[in-house]
């Protein structure tokens, strides 16, 4: 049987760790926004693919695996500094406004390298 001490403990750790949770995810959050303020340009391996959703330009569209659930899907081209500034974009997509297909071992939108 659980006793009253064992109960209070327990809830005592869930505590400590819910903040050390928030603390990681807040120093995740600021540590992608130095990124994106010194060096915004991604690498395919850092960047998370739509599974069918494309740029006006024909590239796959994705979003930075370290970005917190405010960011949004941009065109790939744009977010690895390769973007033609000669052709219109399609907008960025809040992910709280447009839901996007992630990309999965059978749709991608990912280039072949």
């Amino acid at each position: 049987m659980i006793t009253e001490e064992q109960y209070n403990q327990a809830l005592k750790n869930k505590d400590d760790a819910e903040e050390i949770i928030q603390q990681y995810h807040k120093e995740e959050q600021e540590r992608f926004e130095e990124r994106m303020k010194t060096n915004p340009i991604f690498t395919d391996d850092e960047l998370r693919y739509a599974a069918s959703e494309r740029c006006n330009c024909g590239h796959g569209m994705a979003y930075p695996a370290k970005c917190g659930i405010h960011h949004y899907w941009d065109c790939s081209a744009i977010l690895k500094g390769i973007a033609d500034k000669n052709v219109k974009h399609s907008g960025r997509m809040p992910f709280t406004f447009y839901e996007v297909k992630l990309e999965n071992e059978n749709r991608t939108t990912r280039p072949e390298n």
